[in-house]
């Protein structure tokens, strides 16, 4: 299920340390943001922006170019995304 909360970055710590694998979080991202979360991401158009999802434990889980997609994954996979701001 989607949940479009905002959160904030001691929130967002909290999460990691829960080591939940029900709750995941989602933003958007630069390309160049992705070189260092993705590095094994084929090359990207430089001056995008894309989303990516992680894991409460701060794992890098998917990437798309729409939001929608990132949040139909989560969903898929029984996770609770989130929006830390």
């Amino acid at each position: 299920m989607f949940h479009d909360l905002e959160i904030n970055n001691q929130q967002a710590e909290t999460l990691a340390q829960m080591e939940s694998n029900a709750i995941a979080y989602m933003r958007e991202m630069t390309t160049e943001e992705i070189k260092i979360a993705f590095p094994e991401t084929p090359e990207l158009e430089d001056g995008q922006t894309y989303w990516a999802l992680f894991g409460a434990d701060g794992a890098p889980l998917m990437l798309a170019s729409e939001r929608v997609e990132i949040a139909s994954s989560a969903f898929y996979n029984n996770l609770k995304a989130i929006m830390p701001n």
